[in-house]
C-alpha cells in the first residue's frame, strides 16, 4: 500500500489557529495602548511646559526630538509587554486575555501619572491599578468593538508616529539653513566676532594678572595683540545673568533672568542683532546648567549646541525622553542619571567645544561673516583634568581617588571629626583652600591651553585676519576666602573680578592695557561699534574703546561699575561651608570697593593698599563723602540714570 501526504489532507488544527490569533490580538491591543498613551504623555508633557513658569532642572535633559520619541519611548515599553502577553496567550489564553486589556490601561494611566510633578510613584501605581481593574472589565465586555477600532486606528497612528520622527528630523536638520537664508546679506567687510567666556575664572589666579604659577601662558600671548583691562567687573557672580547681560547690554535688574527663571526677550541679544545684519551666529556652551537653551541665551543663534545628549537619537535616549521609559532604564541599572551630579548629561571639554566650533567654521557659509560664542566650562567645580599628571600643580598630580579622600579628610576635620589626620579645624581649612587652589589652576591651565590650540587653528585657516576676539569670565569664584568656596554669594572681587581681553582684527596694530575699572555690560556695545552697527545699535552702555589716530582712547562718559546679586541662590546644605551671604549690589571707582546690601549695611574697601578687602571703611569719618556719592550714583542707576562714576 503506499501513503501519499498532502498539507491539503492534514488535519486541521484549529487550536493552534485561535492562539495564534489570541496572541496577535493581545500583540496589537498591546501596541494600540501604547502609541495612544505615547500621545497623550506627550501632550501632557507640552502642556506642563507652557504653564511651567521656570526652567525645571528635569527639562534641562529634553532631547530636541522629544515629540516623537515620547510616543515612541512608550510604545517601545508596551510593545514588550505586549510580546510578553502575546507569548502567555499559548499557554494561558484566559488569563492573557483577562489581562490584555487591564495590563495597558493600567500602563497608560500610570505613564501619565508618572509626569505629574509632586505624585509620589507608589501612588501612582496604586491608583493606576484601581482604575485599571474597572475600566478594563468594562472594554473587555465590547471587546469586539474595540477590536475593530484597534484595526482601522493602529495603522494610521504608526504612521503618524513616524511622519513626526521624519518631519522633526527634517526641521532640526535643516533649521540652521533657512535661518541664513531667510537673513539679508551682510554689510561688505563686516569682521568676525568670537566672544569666549571662560566660566568660572577669576582674574587673580591667572598669571596674566601677576598670579605665581603660569596658568595662562596663551592668554597672554593674546593679549599682547589686543587690549588687557587690568580692572574688569562682570555684572553678577553667577552664570544666567552674567550671560543676559553679555548678551543685552542690560543690568541684572532689568533683566527676567533668575534662577529657573528664562531671558525673556523684552531686550534684543547679540546674536539677535547680528543676525539681523546678515551674520551666521552659533554658540557652543559647557555650561549645561544655567546656559542651556532654555534660559534663553540661544535667542538669535542660528545653531545653539548645549547637550550632545539632547540632539542624539538612540534606542536609550529615545527611552528616556518619558517618565515611564526612565524607570524601565533605573530598573534596568541603566539610569538617565548624573554626570558629575547634573542632569545624566555628559561633561563637555574645552576640546570638544574647539572641534564643534572649528567644524562649523569650515561648513558655514562663505559670504557671510560669523558670530560664535564660546563657553569654556573646565574651571567650573566639580573639578576634572584632562592633562597628564606632569602638566598640574599641587596635590592635583595625585590619583582621583586619593584626591577624593583627601578632600573627605579635610570637611570632617572642618567639622570636628578630624579622625586619624588630627588635624584641626583651622589646618583642615588652610589645607583644603590649597587643595582647591591646585585643582583650580590647573583646570585654568587646561583651559588656556586649549584657547591657545583654537587660536593657532584659526590663524592657520586664516580666520583671524578679520576677526574681533573678546576673551572674558562670567564670574570669579570664591576659593577660602571669607570661608567659603562656592559663587553666587557675593559681590566682592573674589567673585565679580574677571579677565578681559580684546583683541581687534589682525593689522589694526593696536595694543595696550587699561588699568581703569570696566564693566562687562559694556561688551555688546563694543562689538557693535567694531561691526559698523553705528546708530542702528541697541545696546546701552559704552564701546570698552574708541579707535584714535595713535592707538586706543576712551568716550567721554563710561557706565558704571556695578555688580548685582539680586537673587539668592539655594544651594545644599554643607555643615564645613557658611551659607551666602545674601543679596547686594557693588560699585568700583578710583581703587574703591562700595557694597551695599537691601538693609541699608554699607561696606567700602581700598582695593589698591586693600587687595583682600578686610578693612572696612565704610564707618571710617573720612569715608563719609565717598560712601554718599557711592550711595546716590546707586540711586541713579536703579532709577535709570546711567550717569558716569563719582
Amino acid at each position: 500500500m503506499r501513503l501519499t501526504l498532502s498539507n491539503d489532507r492534514l488535519p486541521a488544527d484549529p487550536e493552534g489557529a485561535g492562539r495564534r490569533s489570541e496572541a496577535g490580538s493581545v500583540f496589537l491591543r498591546t501596541l494600540w495602548f501604547g502609541l495612544l498613551a505615547g500621545w497623550l504623555d506627550l501632550g501632557l508633557v507640552l502642556a506642563q511646559r507652557s504653564l511651567r513658569p521656570h526652567v525645571a532642572i528635569e527639562l534641562v535633559r529634553a532631547n530636541l526630538h522629544l515629540g516623537w520619541m515620547v510616543p515612541a519611548s512608550i510604545a517601545l515599553v508596551f510593545g514588550v509587554v505586549g510580546l510578553a502577553l502575546a507569548l502567555a496567550a499559548w499557554f494561558r489564553p484566559r488569563l492573557a486575555r483577562w489581562a490584555s486589556w487591564r495590563a495597558p490601561v493600567g500602563m497608560l494611566l500610570l505613564a501619565l501619572l508618572l509626569e505629574v510633578e509632586g505624585l509620589h510613584q507608589g501612588a501612582g501605581v496604586v491608583l493606576a491599578c484601581g482604575v485599571a481593574l474597572r475600566i478594563g472589565a468594562l472594554i473587555d465586555r465590547r471587546a469586539e468593538r474595540f477590536d475593530r477600532l484597534i484595526r482601522l486606528s493602529l495603522p494610521a497612528m504608526a504612521v503618524g508616529t513616524a511622519a513626526a520622527a521624519w518631519l522633526i528630523h527634517d526641521r532640526l536638520d535643516s533649521a540652521e539653513s533657512r535661518t541664513l537664508a531667510a537673513r539679508p546679506p551682510a554689510r561688505p567687510g563686516a569682521p568676525n566676532v568670537l566672544l569666549i567666556v571662560l566660566d568660572t575664572v577669576r582674574a587673580e589666579n591667572l598669571s596674566l594678572h601677576g598670579h605665581h604659577r603660569p596658568t595662562t601662558p596663551n592668554l597672554e600671548r593674546l593679549a599682547r595683540r589686543g587690549v588687557l583691562f587690568t580692572e574688569a567687573r562682570t555684572t553678577a557672580p553667577w552664570t544666567a545673568p552674567a550671560h543676559g547681560s553679555l548678551m543685552t547690554g542690560r543690568w541684572p535688574h532689568e533683566l527676567s533672568i533668575a534662577p529657573g527663571v528664562p531671558l525673556d526677550a523684552t531686550f534684543p541679544t547679540l546674536a539677535e542683532v547680528l543676525g539681523g545684519a546678515g551674520y551666521a551666529t552659533a554658540g557652543f556652551v559647557g555650561n549645561l546648567d544655567c546656559c542651556n537653551a532654555l534660559y534663553g541665551i540661544d535667542r538669535g543663534f542660528a545653531r545653539y549646541e548645549d547637550a550632545y545628549e539632547n540632539q542624539t537619537v538612540s534606542l536609550v535616549e529615545t527611552l528616556g525622553s518619558s517618565a515611564l521609559g526612565r524607570r524601565v532604564l533605573q530598573a534596568t541599572g541603566r539610569p538617565m542619571g548624573a554626570f558629575d551630579g547634573e542632569f545624566g548629561l555628559q561633561r563637555k571639554t574645552a576640546a570638544m567645544l574647539n572641534s564643534d566650533l572649528l567644524g562649523w567654521l569650515a561648513q558655514r557659509p562663505a559670504d557671510r561673516p560669523f558670530f560664535a560664542f564660546v563657553n569654556y566650562y573646565d574651571a567650573h567645580r566639580p573639578y576634572r583634568y584632562y592633562t597628564p599628571p606632569e602638566s598640574r600643580f599641587g596635590k592635583a598630580v595625585l590619583p582621583f581617588e586619593d584626591q577624593a579622600a583627601l578632600e573627605q579628610m579635610y570637611y570632617d576635620a572642618i567639622a570636628g571629626r578630624p579622625g586619624q589626620s588630627g588635624l584641626t579645624p583651622e589646618q583642615a581649612g588652610l589645607e583644603l583652600t590649597q587643595f582647591y587652589h591646585d585643582a583650580y589652576d590647573t583646570c585654568i591651565a587646561y583651559v588656556d591651553q586649549q584657547l591657545g590650540l583654537l587660536v593657532d587653528e584659526l590663524e592657520r585657516r586664516g580666520e583671524l585676519e578679520n576677526t574681533l576676539i573678546i576673551v572674558t569670565s562670567d564670574h570669579g569664584e570664591e576659593i577660602g576666602e571669607r570661608g567659603r568656596l562656592i559663587h553666587g554669594a557675593s559681590v566682592y572681587s573674589t567673585e565679580a573680578h574677571v579677565p578681559l581681553v580684546v583683541v581687534p582684527p589682525a593689522g589694526s596694530s593696536r595694543a595696550g592695557v587699561v588699568n581703569d575699572p570696566v564693566t562687562l555690560r559694556d561688551v555688546p556695545a563694543t562689538i557693535a561699534e567694531w561691526t559698523g552697527l553705528g546708530l542702528s545699535s541697541p545696546f546701552p552702555g559704552h564701546p570698552l574703546t574708541q579707535h584714535a589716530a595713535n592707538g586706543w582712547d576712551w568716550p567721554a562718559t563710561r557706565s558704571p561699575v556695578l555688580c548685582e546679586l539680586t537673587h539668592v541662590i539655594a544651594f545644599p546644605p554643607n555643615e564645613a561651608i557658611p551659607p551666602p551671604f545674601g543679596l547686594a549690589r557693588s560699585l568700583v571707582a578710583r581703587d574703591r570697593l562700595y557694597i551695599r546690601r537691601p538693609e541699608g549695611v554699607e561696606e567700602l574697601y581700598d582695593l589698591r593698599n586693600d587687595p583682600r578687602e578686610l578693612i572696612d571703611l565704610a564707618r571710617d569719618s573720612s569715608s563719609i563723602s565717598v560712601v554718599e556719592q557711592f550711595r546716590e550714583e546707586l540711586d541713579r542707576i536703579r532709577r535709570g540714570e546711567f550717569a558716569s562714576h563719582p
